[in-house]
């Protein structure tokens, strides 16, 4: 079982960065960077299907639901400035899918290229590279999409920003997306103390590992009732509770209603809020 910190006042990881052998945080990195349009900063949001926004009486067509993405992902955008201010005069860019968050993304598709096509600039840019992601399944719990693009671009500085907390207040939790990487490859243990010790990023490890099976009406097999109600603190879907109650899993069904596999990309200017 991996276990992270709790702070006695509120639940919640420690600081990132409180070890020596990983990269420093990303926020001292964007200060320090040495190009002055700073990082390449990507907001990502998803949905399972047409029917999981929420607005339960109404009827969205594919356009419509990228469009109620987009409209989390520039409050999204609005916080994390109010928390990391401006990163720079670099263009950020928006990313929304409709698709499972356990399905796998294609390699092929118009979503992992223009996630690829992030990445390279910032490698070109000889810069870092930031998702910033609304739910801590807001991009993808699948494993393999996470490694495909850490293991293409291990050379880039790349972390998570999760927007998360199913309910308010949401944070930002700062994950390092090659720590994440090099555990699912286990080429560190989940109880290494340079997983341990970064919070945030072990926290994201083991919601990535519980929470699928709960998508799909059942529950991790390690998971035990006190660490699944320490896990409710930071997605209230642990405890059994969503934003609509309709999109409660049932044990035993699978979903049927999917949305066309259409992507929607957009790179849009940073302005004032």
């Amino acid at each position: 079982m991996l276990h992270f910190k709790q702070s006695p006042d509120k639940p919640r990881p420690p600081p990132v960065g409180n070890n020596t052998t990983s990269e420093p945080p990303s926020l001292t990195a964007m200060h320090d960077s040495p190009n002055p349009l700073g990082p390449v900063v990507v907001f990502i949001a998803r949905a399972s299907n047409l029917k999981d926004h929420n607005y339960p009486n109404a009827e969205m067509n594919s356009n419509q639901m990228h469009e109620y993405l987009r409209s989390l992902l520039v409050i999204t955008l609005a916080e994390h400035r109010k928390q990391f201010g401006f990163l720079g005069v670099r263009p950020h860019k928006m990313q929304t899918i409709i698709q499972p968050a356990h399905s796998r993304i294609r390699s092929n598709s118009r979503a992992s290229k223009y996630l690829g096509m992030a990445l390279e600039e910032a490698r070109t840019c000889k810069t870092e590279c930031i998702f910033v992601i609304y739910g801590w399944d807001g991009w993808t719990t699948d494993k393999m999409n996470i490694i495909e693009l850490c293991e293409k671009f291990h050379d880039v500085p790349f972390y998570f920003h999760v927007y998360a907390n199913r309910g308010t207040p949401r944070e930002f939790y700062e994950v390092n997306a090659h720590k994440v990487n090099a555990c699912l490859r286990q080429r560190v243990n989940a109880d290494d103390p340079t997983v341990v010790g970064d919070g945030s990023t072990a926290l994201y490890i083991r919601i990535l590992e519980t929470l699928p099976p709960l998508e799909l009406g059942n529950s991790h097999p390690d998971l035990s009732v006190v660490e699944k109600d320490a896990l409710s603190k930071y997605d209230k879907r642990f405890a059994g509770v969503y934003e609509n109650q309709a999109d409660a899993p049932k044990p035993g069904v699978t979903s049927t209603t999917e949305a066309p596999a259409f992507k929607y990309s957009d790179t849009i200017n940073q302005g004032s809020s």
